[in-house]
Order: structure tokens, then C-alpha cells, then sequence
């Protein structure tokens, strides 16, 4: 028998698992969408803006860098400082989502508003419940 993998064949499969990883992140990007649509955009807006001073934009490139802040803001909400200095709520946990649903909201979110597709994985989550 011969064991040997011609080139084409070789590239064809390089190939093949660069598409799938490619369609992969489209797929989680897709749920991302939706995810955002049914949790985030009534605040957010769906330019991701915000509306006016009351919720702020998701387009700032540093909060959109930021892996761990992104997934603490999403699982347990967001507060302010009041003058007083009381928290007030802004943002509500969403803890209920799972794991596959943050991660694929960041990477919807970093897809429309940042450089690139950030990429979280499971345990991060996992960690930060």
C-alpha cells in the first residue's frame, strides 16, 4: 500500500478546514445576531450606539479589545457611580445565556463594531460565572 499524500490532495484539505473554520465563525457570528436582536438592542440600538446618555455605545474599540471586561459586563451586568456614591443598576446580568450564546454575542458584536472577530472560548465563561 502506499501511503503517500499527493500535494493537491494535501492543499484540498488545508483547504477544506480553513472554509469550515471560516463558516464556523459566520455560523457563531449569525447567532451572535440574533442573540443581540432578542437581548441587547432595545438599549443598544441597532447600530450598537446606544441611545442618547441612558446606554452607552458598543462601539468603543477599547471596550471591544477587552475579552475578560466584555464577558464580566455581559454575566453580571453594569453599574454607575452615583454622586452620592451608591451603585445604580445601568446594565442587567445576562447570565442566563449560555456559554455558545456570550460567545457568540462577542463575536457579533465585535464583528460589526471592531477590527475583527474576537474569539472567547467556553472556560473564560465558565470562569467568570
Amino acid at each position: 500500500m502506499d501511503f503517500r499524500i499527493s500535494a493537491g490532495v494535501l492543499c484540498a484539505a488545508i483547504s477544506f478546514s480553513a472554509v469550515a473554520s471560516a463558516q464556523d465563525t459566520q455560523n457563531l457570528v449569525e447567532l451572535g445576531a440574533h442573540t443581540f436582536a432578542d437581548n441587547c438592542q432595545k438599549c443598544h440600538q441597532i447600530d450598537g450606539y446606544g441611545e442618547e446618555a441612558l446606554y452607552p455605545s458598543l462601539r468603543d474599540p477599547q471596550l471591544l479589545a477587552n475579552k475578560p471586561l466584555l464577558i464580566k459586563t455581559i454575566l453580571h451586568g453594569r453599574t454607575a457611580q452615583q454622586a452620592d456614591g451608591t451603585e445604580e443598576p445601568r446594565m442587567p446580568s445576562l447570565d442566563y445565556l449560555t456559554n455558545r450564546e456570550i460567545t457568540a454575542l462577542i463575536a457579533f458584536i465585535s464583528k460589526s463594531w471592531g477590527n475583527e472577530v474576537l474569539l472567547v472560548n467556553s472556560e473564560d465563561i465558565t470562569q467568570a460565572r
